[in-house]
């Protein structure tokens, strides 16, 4: 995240802390002071409440610009990377027959593509068959030779696919399994370059 971002953060999270949990009067007052206190400081408390609500409002709608302008240049610095890779820098790979690891056991998984850079990670979602919404996140990365497919926040426990330059150019399959993560068979092939014609996935039984 940018400085911004963070500071951004910071502040929400200042404000947040103001309206946390305790009585429902203005400012987090206890309900004894709030009592005690007249009219004119009770609505002095109101006004003061609304304005730390605004603020609130305004640093939520930044941070959600900010993270929309990260994400915009990200997708864009990888569009680029991806329209200009040589050879060997690029490759595109389907995982199909996919189980997903969820509640403990291995659930059928809705097949993905991922479009690949070396040195740029991509993260990915891997969608349950049997219930829509039930999904796991994780993170692709190609570092030349290897293809890893990790659990989201972690690098260990990945699904590797490891060949060389010469078997991606040819497409390269293989069974790929995680221990508490995914399984299936994992079809890579390496792009030639800017001028490769367009890609179309293919599916592999």
């Amino acid at each position: 995240m940018t400085k911004r971002g963070v500071a951004i953060g910071g502040l929400l999270a200042t404000l947040l802390l103001l309206s946390a949990c305790g009585p429902h009067y203005p400012l987090n007052i206890p309900e004894e002071q709030w009592l005690k206190m007249d009219a004119d400081a009770q609505q002095q408390a109101r006004l003061e409440q609304a304005e730390v609500d605004r603020a609130r409002a305004e640093a939520r709608r930044q941070e959600a610009q900010a993270r929309e302008a990260e994400a915009s240049a990200r997708a864009a610095e990888l569009s680029h990377a991806r329209a200009t890779a040589g050879p060997g820098e690029r490759v595109q790979c389907v995982l199909d027959r996919a189980e997903l690891h969820y509640g403990g056991k291995w659930r059928p998984a809705e097949p993905i593509g991922l479009d690949l850079v070396a040195g740029m990670p991509i993260e990915f979602e891997l969608q349950r068959q049997d219930e829509r919404y039930r999904a796991r996140r994780g993170t692709a990365r190609f570092d030349g030779m290897e293809i890893r497919l990790c659990p989201e926040y972690s690098r260990s426990d990945c699904a590797r696919l490891v060949a060389t330059q010469g078997e991606l150019r040819r497409g390269k399959s293989r069974q790929v399994t995680s221990h508490d993560f995914l399984r299936g068979r994992l079809h890579c092939e390496a792009t030639l370059g800017p001028d490769h014609p367009a890609w179309e996935p293919r599916r592999y039984y």
